[in-house]
């Protein structure tokens, strides 16, 4: 079965953080891939949902990520140790993708699901299209 989720952090992922919501280099042109690619797309983040919302919604308001996108996000809540994949509702873990800057929070057990981005906190950076190529492949392989 194809990929169904592709699950988002969002501090130094996709913005530099929840405070100031930089938005990093290519992030319209990123969000609109997965927007376009995945059926669902979620947030598998630290900062609270309501808090996370606020920052999407500023994104679009200023551009910078596809209201359509925004519109229809998911929250993927979560406890413990690590940002479990598991706590995605009515998807199997081998369906879903998880990007993610930082290895402590993937699940040792998820790993494969795992696509890295290098943290971001301003500035240029390419990062972005990178992943966007990456999920390509992986969509790809077999």
């Amino acid at each position: 079965m194809p990929i169904q989720l592709l699950a988002l952090d969002l501090e130094a992922t996709l913005i530099d953080d929840a405070m100031n919501a930089n938005p990093r280099p290519g992030l319209f042109r990123f969000l609109a891939f997965c927007n376009d690619t995945f059926p669902r797309v979620s947030l598998l983040t630290t900062v609270d949902e309501d808090s996370a919302r606020a920052v999407l919604e500023q994104l679009a308001d200023e551009r910078d990520a596809p209201s359509s996108l925004v519109d229809r996000i998911g929250y993927i809540h979560w406890n413990g140790q690590y940002k479990d994949l598991g706590n995605a509702k009515d998807v199997a873990l081998t369906d879903i993708l998880f990007v993610d800057d930082d290895p402590g929070w993937v699940h040792p057990d998820q790993t494969n699901q795992w696509i890295r981005i290098d943290a971001w906190h301003g500035g240029p950076d390419n990062e972005l299209a990178r992943v966007q190529n990456a999920i390509r492949l992986r969509l790809l392989s077999p």
